[in-house]
């Protein structure tokens, strides 16, 4: 077995909200089990599915977020369903659950009887929004998670653009799967913590306030200004209006810009370039010289300018042209690609990115992201696809619990 975390033993018993964590630390080397009641995790339900067949092992959304996981069934309403929990939890170093809060307290099979008698386990609940407060029992999906965390209300579009738009949720399970990013980085901390002291821990890792601390702009100008930020087509949200970063090109495709020229030896080489096709003759004026004054968002006639220019130059070039041209010239420049464009780009394939999965009734393997970090030592590696329920449980239980 390889992977950073090779050797660690981690209990699992989570759906939707909290299967991102887990497949985080067992795509890292961890092993993984995923103990799931007799149906199966709910997040078996979610779609879609091979040839849009339902079937507890036909999600290729389950296909993805449980690679490297091993699965036992075990109902914990059960008294050997309880012990077969309870039993593995004793083997484990790390605990995760997304369980609504008390439910397994309830049961006896919480940290409070489980974990906190074991001074170095590290038990990690995820839930909407965290152990206690008001809204503690509150439910919660993907999209409530965004909205109330502040997210969604920054992504949409400006008022020329879609008059009268509502917020735009951001697709993805983006709000489940930050909740688990900051889920796996309070385990890594803790198992360092724990190397230093031989103490574990429980962390209380919520999605609400996991999505609350990634409005990136919005709760500083509150904080500070007493300001809200408003939504703008493909660019940060902001306080005041900025130029627009999206530009159709010749073949009608759009280009993404981020800044232009934010030093004098880029913007000397962007002027130029503009320049040399007939576009920006007047850049040349030292009123275009300083910095701060070609800064989108500042409201800067020379700003205005260069904005304009720029769509005009785009216009006359395809996408790709001013991405490449852009990148030369070393501006934070893209191509808005459809999800078919980015499959084929080499550079994931040049990379070993992609992973090709398995699974029921699916002759050929499916394509899914793999490797998100490369480690020099302990390489990222898909050793199992993602479980069938159940599938190994008998082989954890003989070899975790010695039971045959």
């Amino acid at each position: 077995m390889s992977g950073p975390l090779a050797g660690l033993r981690v209990v699992e018993h989570s759906g939707p909200l909290g299967q991102l964590a887990g497949k985080l630390l067992a795509d890292m080397g961890a092993d993984v089990v995923l103990v799931e009641p007799p149906a199966g995790s709910a997040a078996r339900a979610v779609g879609p599915f091979v040839d849009d067949v339902p079937g507890p092992n036909r999600s290729l959304n389950f296909w993805y977020h449980n690679t490297n996981k091993r699965s036992v069934i075990a109902d914990l309403e059960t008294s050997e369903g309880a012990s077969t929990w309870r039993s593995l939890v004793g083997c484990a170093d790390i605990v995760i659950e997304d369980c609504a809060p008390g439910e397994l307290d309830g049961l006896s099979l919480g940290y409070s009887a489980l974990g906190e008698p074991r001074s170095g386990l590290i038990w990690c609940a995820v839930t909407p929004f965290g152990q206690d407060g008001p809204w503690a029992h509150y439910q919660a999906t993907d999209m409530i998670g965004l909205a109330l965390g502040g997210p969604m209300k920054m992504n949409g579009y400006d008022p020329e653009d879609a008059p009268g738009a509502p917020p735009i949720r951001g697709l993805g399970d983006q709000g489940y799967n930050t909740a688990c990013h900051y889920a796996a980085q309070g385990i890594l901390a803790a198992l360092l913590y724990r190397d230093r002291t031989g103490k574990g821990q429980f962390i209380d890792a919520s999605m609400h306030e996991a999505c609350s601390s990634t409005t990136e702009v919005a709760l500083p100008y509150w904080f500070t200004l007493r300001t809200d930020v408003f939504r703008q087509t493909g660019r940060h949200a902001a306080a005041q209006p900025t130029e627009p970063w999206l530009y159709m090109a010749a073949d009608g495709k759009y280009n993404l810009i981020f800044g232009v020229g934010r030093d004098n030896a880029t913007w000397a080489k962007i002027k130029a370039w503009f320049q040399e096709s007939g576009f920006g003759k007047q850049f040349g004026e030292p009123r275009f010289d300083d910095p701060a004054v070609r800064q989108p968002g500042k409201g800067s006639p020379e700003a205005a300018e260069i904005m304009a220019e720029l769509g005009a130059f785009i216009a006359g070039h395809t996408a790709e042209e001013v991405y490449r041209g852009g990148q030369e010239r070393r501006q934070a420049w893209g191509v808005v690609r459809a999800p078919s464009e980015a499959l084929d780009d080499p550079h994931w394939s040049d990379r070993g990115f992609w992973a090709e999965v398995t699974g029921e009734g699916r002759a050929e393997p499916v394509r899914m992201p793999g490797a998100p970090y490369q480690f020099s030592a302990t390489p990222w590696e898909l050793r199992r696809p993602a479980p069938k329920l159940g599938e190994h449980t008998a082989e954890v239980l003989a070899e975790w619990l010695g039971q045959q």
